[in-house]
């Protein structure tokens, strides 16, 4: 039973025996957005709390207008960090813990915030939702998308699924696309393990139309994604490439339309399981995004579709020794699509309505073709019911403040086509002690729709009910001069959270609602900044149980009980800046299969201490050239069982506009 039990854990975590390829196996914001909390932001300090503006109730507000827990990375740090991908630079956030990141270019990438599990985070692009429904938990492939032509990033903590809807159970990560830009900017990357990169983005303003073009291509030798003990591994290496079209145009008094076009598209080598080299098992992948929205006066209309095609193929020209087949081909699509419009409506000085309705519409095609020596085995065809799921939503929030006292009230009803109905909540309070402090409390509901792979594959279950959420954290802020200071605490709830359930008869496995998640830690920040000098540094602190029929045990599967990041950056003279990452990352405890005992085992993973340096020069006013020694220290580090960590490297980049 206990190996049912690990099982079940590691896949409603987003662990695998095969972590690669995991879901091969049923194992709106202003530019000038800003958090002042955030302690990765170099942007320009506000003199007050009453300054500073976030985006998180859907459109621009004022922080002292809030209670909710924001950080945000800023365009300043995104390019202080050139030559890190978009899971490395989310590492340094606190309370976020990007499993992968670390590892071989193309693997699978599980993002963990406050020790929540990988599908418990909605990720957003410039507020649209990013969702694949051909993968188990709906989530997107993470190595589809790059910083090229990502301008900040919004990080806002609990549960959000009032505004947001389905997957927003322990956070939102919106990423925001650049704009407002002119001319022509040019990043050029170049550096060890045979990685170059060439972004370009182009401009213009004409009238009253705003069009901007960008491009990217990304390509590593990389190394072997698989740690072998003895003999000279295969390097596995990475090629990614983007292309973006965005139009805009100001129509006056009828209000702004914009529409944009983006396609990724990725190719990758991947190695068959933990400590097993395979030199002709590959991966690809290709996105294509069409997104458009309208705002006139306070009302603001949204429409998008998102394709994403996966393919993953092991060949019979090498099959490793413990290959169950010798030929594999894996082909899954989603297609995502949606529509949402809502209204803010100030209703007096100091009180604003939000009200909003959503719908989505989600589709996969999927098959699996393996041949062993037991003969040839395709996975069965989907009915179109069975592939195919709508969710609905309609929501309205109230906000208000009076002198130093204000609060968030919300509701949102959900009807999904499986299921039926859900209902969640939302209440945020605060206390703004004066314009430097703050006291805040929140308590949020949330959901997660079963993904159509758990409803409707071989594994499947139609029974299903959403994962239900509930959070409830404390906070304060402080600032004092040059220092920033936040603490919060928080615990997270789950309950009928969905797990892979082992049988003794056919399909030998189905996903149930059976268990429950408790997890609750302390996030400190504190920073300090002057013209010359920036140190920031963050504390997180996890204590997870899941408990399913039979028993209670740890669920921060990969997941550090302490971790903590430091920062620092100095400017030396008028063209030179360096800067210090460290990161702290604790024990934590993995499972994998063992192929010579036919069992789950854990394996403990020891903690260690990730070192980058960079260094930065000013050339002229629009060219900087800029190196990033990446794991200084050249730890030898393991994020997941059987699989290596990146090794010390070094990146130089150049930068500039024309």
């Amino acid at each position: 039973m206990l190996n049912v039990v690990v099982i079940a854990a590691a896949l409603w975590s987003g662990s695998s025996q095969y972590p690669v390829v995991s879901s091969q196996y049923p194992v709106d914001s202003s530019p000038e957005v800003s958090s002042l909390y955030s302690p990765l932001s170099t942007l320009k300090r506000d003199s007050t709390l009453a300054d500073v503006t976030i985006s998180a109730p859907k459109y621009p507000e004022k922080l002292a207008r809030s209670g909710k827990v924001v950080s945000v990375i800023s365009a300043e740090m995104i390019q202080a960090n050139q030559g890190k991908s978009l899971g490395e630079l989310l590492q340094q956030s606190v309370g976020v813990a990007v499993v992968g990141a670390r590892s071989a270019p193309g693997t699978n990438q599980e993002i963990y915030v406050r020790g929540a599990n990988t599908g418990h985070v909605l990720l957003l692009m410039d507020g649209f939702p990013l969702n694949d429904p051909s993968h188990i938990s709906s989530v997107m492939d993470w190595n589809l998308i790059s910083l090229a032509n990502i301008e900040r990033i919004e990080i806002l903590k609990g549960g959000q699924s009032t505004l947001y809807g389905s997957d927003a159970m322990a956070a939102v990560i919106n990423l925001v696309t650049k704009k407002n830009a002119k001319g022509l900017n040019v990043v050029l990357q170049g550096g060890g393990l045979g990685t170059h990169q060439e972004q370009l983005s182009w401009s213009t303003t004409q009238g009253n139309n705003q069009l901007q073009i960008q491009a990217q291509n990304y390509a590593t030798d990389g190394f072997s994604s698989a740690k072998i003990a003895q003999g000279k591994a295969e390097a596995d290496g990475f090629k990614q490439q983007s292309w973006g079209l965005k139009w805009g145009r100001d129509m006056g008094k009828l209000g702004n339309l914009n529409f944009s076009y983006a396609t990724q598209l990725y190719q990758g080598n991947l190695d068959n399981g933990p400590f097993v080299d395979d030199r002709d098992y590959t991966s690809k992948a290709v996105s294509h995004s069409f997104r458009a929205q309208y705002q006139v006066n306070n009302w603001t209309v949204r429409a998008f579709q998102d394709l994403i095609h996966r393919e993953f193929r092991n060949d019979s020209m090498d099959v490793a020794a413990n290959a169950w087949s010798k030929f594999s081909l894996s082909s899954y699509a989603g297609l995502n699509q949606g529509l949402e419009a809502f209204v803010k409506i100030p209703v007096k000085e100091n009180a604003t309505l939000l009200i909003g309705s959503e719908y989505r519409r989600q589709k996969t095609e999927q098959s699996d073709l393996s041949i062993s020596d037991y003969g040839p085995y395709a996975s069965p065809d989907l009915t179109e019911k069975q592939k195919t799921q709508q969710i609905g939503g309609t929501y309205a929030t109230w906000q208000q403040s009076w002198g130093k006292l204000g609060y968030e009230v919300g509701a949102r009803w959900n009807s999904q086509s499986t299921f039926g109905n859900y209902f969640t909540y939302n209440l945020n309070p605060y206390w703004a002690i004066s314009q430097t402090a703050k006291l805040f409390g929140n308590y949020y509901t949330s959901f997660k729709t079963p993904s159509i792979y758990q409803l409707a594959s071989p594994y499947g279950n139609l029974d299903l009910q959403p994962e239900q959420g509930k959070t409830i954290e404390f906070g304060a802020e402080k600032k004092m001069k040059s220092w920033k200071l936040r603490v919060v605490a928080f615990e997270n709830q789950v309950n009928q959270g969905i797990v892979f359930q082992a049988m003794d008869i056919e399909p030998f496995g189905k996903y149930q609602n059976i268990s429950q998640q408790h997890t609750r830690g302390i996030e400190f920040e504190i920073s300090y900044q002057t013209s010359k000098f920036q140190a920031d540094f963050n504390y997180t602190y996890l204590k997870g149980e899941m408990t399913d029929r039979d028993s209670t045990y740890s669920s921060l599967i990969r997941r550090p009980t302490n971790a903590w990041n430091l920062y620092l950056q100095a400017k030396l003279a008028n063209k030179w800046t360096v800067g210090l990452t460290n990161q702290f990352v604790g024990q934590r405890t993995d499972y994998f299969y063992d192929e010579s005992t036919y069992s789950v085992q854990p394996n403990p993973m020891s903690a260690y201490v990730w070192t980058d340096i960079s260094v930065h020069y000013q050339l002229n006013s629009k060219w900087k050239i800029s190196a990033l020694l990446k794991n200084a220290l050249n730890q030898e580090i393991t994020e997941i069982t059987g699989y290596s960590g990146q090794p010390r490297n070094l990146q130089i980049s150049l930068v500039g506009n024309l």
